[in-house]
């Protein structure tokens, strides 16, 4: 089992602000989380399986994984 991210940890990883990834939390579309006693946490490997999920290989795909709100 890897590590578990807080917000800012894994905020850092995926170059976003922490304000952007709760967003995504909220609405959906985020990486995978635990809570733990009121507390947000990331396993490393929900933040790469993110990561991943998002390649692209052109433009055209680039809009499926687009967040929308």
């Amino acid at each position: 089992m890897s590590p578990l991210r807080n917000e800012q940890e894994a905020a850092a990883l995926l170059k976003l602000s922490v304000r952007t990834l709760q967003r995504l939390r909220c609405v959906g579309g985020g990486a995978k989380f635990v809570r733990l006693r009121g507390s947000v946490r990331y396993r490393t490997e929900d933040l790469q399986s993110w990561i991943e999920a998002r390649v692209v290989s052109s433009t055209s795909e680039e809009n499926r994984n687009v967040y929308r709100p």
